[in-house]
């Protein structure tokens, strides 16, 4: 980010300053705990645990032993790599974070300032809608005009198994819904050999809106018992949230690049912007990947994007 005066750049971090301080008080009076992450990964490490990233947007480093490193383009990744190897199975880490996340976008590579919360080994049933609930405390403070987008991506798995789709094809598949190309996706499925889920799968970006909106457009479209738990869980959190806002909005195609998120998954808009401001879920199958499942929420919150449309009146390039 560069500014065409000094003072816009001193008033930017002033600011900034004073936002990270009030979501990072807030949270701690929420009895989270403050860690500091690293900003450094191994190269084949992290590939190798979240194989759908785009590998030529990572910042690559070559350490003192020829290793070659990465600047953390996702720090939960880190955070879950430095724990599990330790992890006593009564443990309950309520954490909280303040970093950087690099990428490498073409032209330069783009640094992102974040807060991150993780519940990790947190048992309680009702875990998915405190978490929400405490991203919503925090959006709502900055703005009333939020939407929450609030996904399952147990419903799309179960889609995904049922075609029993090849690598490859899985692969394309779930890149052409994060990219929500609705063209696209129709005239590659229509490439592939024809099986009963795929009629689900062809009108699976248009299954958003409320819930009840989402379950009718459902109607006579196949079903199996994973996206009936992934619904069944959303029916919960619906239940839930209406207590708390009616500015939600369910999508049940949702796709995070990562792709490491088992179960809810979730983002924060703010008007004035067509960016998230919050993103997050459950990935407690992630965590298994590192030794020993056990069960894991988060969210982070993108400073940057939400400094510049809560505050705007500066002018940088």
């Amino acid at each position: 980010m560069n500014f065409l005066k000094i003072e816009d750049e001193m008033k930017y971090f002033q600011k900034m300053f004073i936002l990270r301080k009030e979501i990072e008080n807030f949270l701690f009076e929420e009895g989270y705990m403050n860690i500091e992450p690293s900003i450094f990964e191994e190269y084949d490490e992290f590939t190798s645990v979240n194989s759908r990233i785009d590998k030529k947007s990572t910042v690559k480093i070559l350490g003192s032993n020829s290793d070659i490193l990465i600047l953390s383009p996702d720090i939960t990744t880190g955070i879950i790599n430095k724990f599990m190897p330790r992890w006593d199975y009564d443990l309950m880490l309520k954490i909280f974070y303040y970093g950087k996340t690099y990428k490498y976008n073409g032209t330069g590579i783009k640094e992102n300032r974040e807060i991150g919360v993780e519940l990790i080994g947190d048992k309680n049933p009702d875990v998915d809608q405190d978490i929400l609930e405490t991203a919503e405390r925090i959006i709502s403070r900055y703005s009333d005009k939020f939407l929450f987008e609030i996904g399952n991506s147990k419903f799309l798995k179960g889609i995904m198994s049922a075609c029993s789709f090849n690598k490859e094809d899985h692969d394309n598949i779930l890149d052409l819904l994060y990219l929500k190309n609705k063209q696209e996706l129709s005239d590659y499925l229509s490439g592939l050999k024809y099986r009963e889920p795929m009629a689900t799968l062809s009108n699976i970006l248009d299954l958003e809106g409320t819930f009840e909106e989402v379950t009718g457009k459902l109607k006579d479209l196949y079903l199996n018992e994973m996206m009936k738990t992934g619904l069944e869980e959303l029916k919960k959190v619906d239940d839930y949230m209406k207590n708390i806002t009616d500015k939600i909005s369910y999508d049940l195609s949702m796709v995070s690049e990562l792709s490491y998120y088992d179960g809810i998954i979730f983002r924060g808009y703010v008007q004035g912007s067509n960016k998230e401001i919050i993103r997050g879920g459950r990935y407690d199958s992630f965590t298994e990947q590192f030794g020993v499942k056990i069960p894991a929420i988060g969210f982070t919150v993108e400073l940057d994007e939400l400094l510049k449309v809560v505050q705007g009146g500066m002018t940088w390039v």
